[in-house]
């Protein structure tokens, strides 16, 4: 999957993203200070889905707290870690203004690969061990709910400023290990397990982020029958960490912790079926999230704790949906 492929959203400067940050939650605040009234009648939307999703993970640790000896000293890399992926949706539509949604997912993974590199020198030189995995055993859960006071244009569009949260949790997997690098002189640190096969691999590594967001919500009818939407996010994450090193005797585990941001878009058409109330979906989505430097720790055997910079994780997802929706 060409990771490359990024919408300019993502790519956006800091002062424009700023800028959109600030104008959403204006949008959010002037909407959400009005006076609550009664809410007359509420339209419930239950939306199901399946996705084909990809994820990639990486991210490098110093050999030390101040970033040194040398910069780069590990590096763990998860790519194309296909998922197959189900969604529970709801939308709650109140007096065709008040607008809450949400959903809950869950990710059992069916591919992907993940390469672990140790350096000696600054920026990844001097490499003295590498090894690849499978990481096809890998799953995620996802939630996220939101609300927002939908903005009739005509009735053709709505256009709805969003705050929510989001929770996302990976567990990667690292099994039928393979040793590629083996550097036996190298120096400070050596490779001492030779070239081949990684018997009884089996190490994981688990993630969580979650925060507050904001966003936007446009629906549009285009056709008799179609509608399409489209949905722009900014998170503000807090990340965590676990690592389970199966054959690393002298560990007992291992611990991340960083603070980082997010965003999120998605776009998709639907379309009314003639079964009354009843739409089929389909959609595109992706999310990227980067943390800044934080914490690594090692929990060893021995009791003690020895803690290293975290320089980054970078995070990135994509996914092709399809799906119903029932209204009722």
């Amino acid at each position: 999957m060409n990771t490359l492929l990024i919408p300019p959203f993502f790519t956006m400067s800091m002062p424009r993203l700023l800028g959109l940050i600030a104008l959403i939650g204006g949008l959010a605040g002037a909407l959400l200070s009005n006076p609550v009234q009664a809410i007359d009648k509420w339209d419930y939307k239950l939306d199901l889905d399946y996705g084909m999703r990809y994820d990639q993970l990486s991210w490098n640790i110093a050999g030390n707290l101040a970033g040194t000896g040398p910069n780069v000293i590990s590096e763990l890399k998860w790519s194309d870690v296909g998922f197959h992926q189900t969604r529970l949706g709801f939308r709650f539509i109140g007096d065709d203004r008040w607008y809450v949604k949400g959903y809950t997912s869950n990710s059992w993974g069916f591919t992907g690969s993940t390469q672990d590199s140790d350096y000696n020198d600054d920026n990844r030189t001097s490499e003295f061990s590498r090894s690849t995995a499978d990481a096809d055993r890998s799953s995620a859960e996802d939630f996220s709910i939101a609300i927002g006071q939908q903005i009739r244009i005509d009735e053709r569009i709505g256009i709805t400023p969003l705050v929510g949260f989001s929770n996302h949790r990976q567990h990667f997997t690292m099994t039928n290990g393979q040793q590629t690098v083996c550097d036996a002189s190298g120096t400070p640190n050596s490779c001492g397990g030779g070239l081949g096969p990684i018997a009884g691999l089996n190490s994981s590594f688990k993630t969580h982020w979650r925060g507050p967001w904001l966003g936007l919500d446009l629906r549009m009818k285009t056709a008799k029958r179609w509608t399409t939407y489209a949905e722009l996010e900014y998170h503000y994450s807090y990340y965590d960490a676990k690592a389970h090193w199966n054959l690393r005797s002298d560990l007992l585990s291992q611990g991340q912790t960083a603070r980082g941001q997010g965003t999120h878009m998605g776009l998709g058409l639907s379309y009314a079926l003639s079964t009354p109330n009843s739409f089929f979906n389909i959609g595109f989505k992706q999310s990227r999230y980067a943390t800044r430097a934080g914490t690594h720790n090692f929990y060893l055997a021995n009791g003690t704790v020895a803690s290293q910079r975290l320089n980054n994780v970078d995070w990135s997802s994509s996914m092709i949906t399809i799906g119903i929706t029932s209204q009722y």
